[in-house]
């Protein structure tokens, strides 16, 4: 397991195509226990509990977090249904539906988290959408969850799309999300007081600003072992993907106060022309939002993780480090014959390549996982020169994973009708004192451009696994 890895993944580890497995009961109930996986395949013992039977007809991102002995899990019901499991550590879950159905749109995950008063804050199931938000009445009762109207601004809560809950250095509740549409929208942040029960604006301009011609797709913030809050993004000018460019980079010890990484400061809102541009990338040059990955290296220096092409039209994977004369950008794979050509409108499926944070490791070196098609990739990275030194095959999650989720599905392999993917997310949230790791598994149809499928796949069972 590579040192500090506790952020969630979404993996769409391998496609099953139609196939002759022997039928199995599909609603099920009992406890799996998955036998030890070698040290090649992340060495760790494994038990499996099924949370429910979920929508599978397209790829769709839940939220599973972790706060002290409260576990939860919200995500899509088979009938669509925005639902959450609680549930205390090692006791039965408890269940509540919302008001709120997802449609064919992949953008439209749910996500959730608590506040210092043990309330359960959730938000979803919005792509250029109108708000849906709803918290707990009661602490830690998930049936207690209400609708809530308005967050701040009924005018600004119209267009919601990514919305993301953070926690400053306080573990005061923030939340943010982009106001408008791909190419012309605003990044909104606000902050809960947990006396008053309301939200308020963080910042008083927007934080950034596309200015009509443009909008940001964010990683972050991130706070980093300097104590900073970190982020990083890219620029899109239209919705389609080829138009992304300028990797761009700020950070921030408040998420009020921002500057670039010399220490200077940046007026909000932060537009194309006042930030700091850590790789020009022009458009239809290789790079896309949701592929830009940030890590640290040994003295706290942010290294990013991203691709574009090469000079010789190659999808190549670099990385890029803030060092004492600014930037430094390295090429790290050297692929032949491999280039990936996208653009256009909506979720574009399953992405042939994707990086992974960068991973300090004990001996100073750094580790990058990358997903090529069906392989994972461990690029070990010199923490000096940013030199890659070994390239080798690895895995995201115990592979014991993997059997579990096919058993307690065989049904849905079986009779699917369109190939499906294996989908495994890493839990977030509060580590375990003895190490156990959580991860979600399932199977869906893939995305398809937000458009509907021709068929609806049955509903796949969701499984939390547990791992030591």
């Amino acid at each position: 397991m590579l040192k500090g890895q506790h952020t969630y993944d979404k993996t769409p580890a391998f496609v099953v195509k139609k196939c002759g497995l022997y039928a199995f009961s599909f609603f099920i109930s009992f406890l799996f226990t998955a036998s030890k996986v070698s040290a090649e395949d992340n060495t760790s013992s494994i038990k499996s509990i099924a949370v429910d039977n979920v929508w599978s007809g397209h790829r769709i991102k839940p939220d599973l977090l972790t706060r002290g002995n409260y576990q939860y899990v919200a995500y899509f019901d088979a009938n669509r249904q925005m639902t959450v499991a609680e549930r205390m550590l090692g006791k039965p879950w408890r269940y509540y539906k919302v008001d709120s159905w997802l449609g064919w749109d992949s953008h439209n995950y749910v996500t959730m988290e608590v506040d210092a008063k043990g309330h359960l804050h959730l938000i979803g199931n919005m792509h250029g959408d109108a708000l849906e938000y709803f918290r707990t009445r009661k602490p830690y009762s998930v049936r207690s969850l209400e609708r809530v109207d308005i967050m701040v601004d009924p005018s600004l809560e119209q267009r919601m799309t990514y919305p993301i809950f953070m926690l400053n250095k306080d573990k005061q509740l923030l939340v943010k999300y982009r106001d408008g549409g791909s190419g012309n929208g605003s990044e909104i942040y606000n902050i809960y007081d947990t006396e008053t029960k309301a939200w308020a604006r963080l910042h008083e301009n927007n934080f950034l600003d596309g200015e009509g011609l443009m909008s940001g797709y964010f990683e972050g913030p991130t706070l980093g072992p300097d104590g900073r809050f970190h982020l990083i993004w890219v620029w899109r000018n239209t919705p389609n993907a080829a138009t992304n460019h300028s990797l761009s980079y700020a950070r921030s010890e408040d998420l009020v106060n921002w500057e670039d990484s010399s220490g200077q400061p940046i007026a909000l809102p932060l537009t194309h022309a006042t930030t700091e541009i850590v790789d020009p990338v022009k458009p239809g040059e290789g790079m896309i939002n949701g592929n830009i990955k940030l890590g640290f290296d040994g003295v706290n220096r942010p290294v990013i993780s991203y691709h574009k092409y090469d000079d010789k039209g190659n999808t190549q994977m670099y990385l890029a480090r803030r060092e004492a004369g600014g930037w430094n950008t390295v090429q790290m794979s050297e692929w032949q014959d491999f280039r990936w050509e996208f653009g256009g409108g909506g979720s574009l499926g399953r992405f042939p390549i994707k990086p992974y944070p960068p991973q300090l490791q004990d001996d100073g070196t750094l580790h990058v996982l990358v997903r090529k098609n069906d392989d994972i990739l461990r690029f070990v990275v010199s923490g000096e020169t940013l030199a890659t030194l070994e390239v080798s095959k690895t895995s995201l999650y115990p592979s014991a994973i993997t059997p579990v989720t096919e058993r307690a599905n065989q049904e849905v392999i079986r009779t699917a009708q369109l190939p499906l993917e294996h989908q495994v997310f890493k839990g977030r949230g509060d580590l375990q004192p003895d190490g156990t790791e959580f991860y979600l598994s399932w199977f869906s149809q893939p995305g398809n451009r937000d458009r509907a499928h021709s068929v609806i796949s049955k509903p796949s069972v969701l499984l939390l696994h547990e791992t030591e």
